[in-house]
Formats: C-alpha cells, sequence, structure tokens
C-alpha cells in the first residue's frame, strides 16, 4: 500500500510541477483521461508497465517515482525551478483562456 500511494503521489506532483494536465498525460501514455484521474484518487493502482509510460511522459527516470522526497533534500536550484515551472504554467493557462476569450 505504502509502494502503491508513494508512486502516485510522485506522478501527481511532478505532473504539477511540470503544467501538465491529466489529459496531456494520458494522451503521452495512451490511455484514457479518466485513468489517470482515478489513479490519482489511489482507485487505480498503475502496472510497472503503465509507471514506466508515465516516467516516459513525464521526463523523468522511473525510479523517481518510486523515490521518497521527505527523505531525500530538496536543492535549492531544484526549489527554483519548481516553482518557476508552476509559475509558468499559471500563466500558460491564463494566456490560453484569455486567447480563446477573444
Amino acid at each position: 500500500m505504502y509502494l502503491e500511494r508513494l508512486v502516485i503521489d510522485n506522478i501527481k506532483r511532478i505532473r504539477k510541477e511540470k503544467g501538465i494536465s491529466q489529459e496531456k498525460l494520458a494522451e503521452a501514455c495512451n490511455t484514457a483521461t479518466s485513468y489517470i484521474g482515478l489513479m490519482e484518487i489511489y482507485r487505480n493502482i498503475p502496472k510497472l508497465s503503465t509507471i514506466e509510460r508515465i516516467a516516459i511522459a513525464l521526463d523523468v527516470d522511473p525510479l523517481a517515482l518510486f523515490q521518497d522526497k521527505s527523505k531525500i533534500p530538496i536543492t535549492q536550484e531544484q526549489e527554483i525551478l519548481n516553482k518557476k515551472n508552476y509559475i509558468l504554467s499559471s500563466i500558460e493557462k491564463e494566456i490560453d483562456a484569455i486567447l480563446r476569450n477573444t
């Protein structure tokens, strides 16, 4: 149970840090958006082959999905990069919303 939650939590965290929607992740993994959504609320537990496809789509080493971030000190540079990615994805969403309403 611990590993299942850890992997799913890491997938969700990394997806959000990189500003990737559930829909885009599903497309990149050749799966349904609903599968990703249900996975992120622990209703679907991904197989190893799915975890591998998700890691490729997120551009991370599959082993990173099994790492407990609470036990790994985050570097200041990584923290800055995470915040930058979050801000950029937020700005991109705002621009898309503005352009769609034009």
